[in-house]
């Protein structure tokens, strides 16, 4: 969660560097904004130019693993790594902002059936998606100020992610949850360790597969992982006092 706190981008820490004699390679001649460099207001002089040649426009490519590259149109030339939009008012992860338009689509197309959802009380001020395990200490930990961030005004979404896998305890215990009655109700007491008798259906069980599969796809390594409004995403436990701020300033 200490992305969400201090996103700013890691260029943003560049001090300005001594100038240095700019060469290119043999017979290219350097294009002048890359002579004149400014990033975040720092003027950089690179000890090297050269081109490399790309047919037509960059296309970035997501896989289902969750990797991301940028290739020409023929699939030859390919680079791995963040790209950033030089702006004159400072640097834009465009990566970073692409990952957060295509996590916050995914999320709004998971079926309600499929999530535990604990409204906001009067107005809502924003809504946190968060991959959750019961049997997570933290994420425990998380859900007893449940009720502080719900009278905030925070909708709070749980999608299920048993850190086992899919085929664990903690799976199952989910899939109950999912297949209660009352799944918030459910959710209350399976984190105050209470045993569940709910049976869980095929749909229940795929639900929290699917859950699963999804964490993975975004990165998602340990619970409580909480995506925010705008979809910035992050790991661990916060406490509901910052969280609030956090997401009052997290708006899409």
């Amino acid at each position: 969660m200490k992305a969400m706190l201090a996103s700013l981008p890691l260029l943003a820490l560049l001090a300005p560097m001594p100038l240095l004699a700019s060469t290119g390679a043999a017979g290219t001649q350097i294009p002048s904004a890359l002579r004149a460099l400014v990033i975040n207001g720092n003027s950089v002089t690179p000890d090297s130019v050269r081109p490399v040649e790309i047919q037509g426009p960059l296309y970035e490519v997501r896989l289902r693993s969750g990797e991301i590259f940028y290739s020409d149109a023929q699939g030859r030339r390919m680079i791995v790594g963040t790209l950033y939009d030089n702006a004159p008012d400072g640097l834009t992860d465009v990566t970073e902002q692409h990952s957060r338009q295509d996590r916050l689509a995914q999320l709004k197309a998971l079926p309600a059936e499929s999530t535990v959802s604990f409204p906001a009380q009067g107005e809502e001020v924003g809504q946190i998606t968060v991959f959750t395990d019961t049997t997570c200490p933290y994420c425990e930990k998380l859900h007893q100020e449940i009720d502080q961030l719900t009278a905030a005004g925070v909708a709070v979404r749980y999608v299920p992610f048993p850190r086992a896998g899919s085929q664990s305890p903690a799976a199952r215990q989910l899939a109950q949850v999912l297949c209660a009655e009352s799944p918030t109700e459910a959710m209350d007491r399976a984190f105050q360790g209470e045993a569940l008798t709910d049976q869980p259906t095929q749909r229940c069980q795929t639900a929290v597969d699917d859950g699963f599969q999804l964490g993975q796809r975004f990165g998602v390594k340990g619970t409580p992982t909480i995506v925010l409004p705008d979809g910035e995403i992050g790991e661990g436990y916060v406490p509901a006092e910052q969280l609030i701020q956090v997401v009052r300033g997290a708006q899409p």
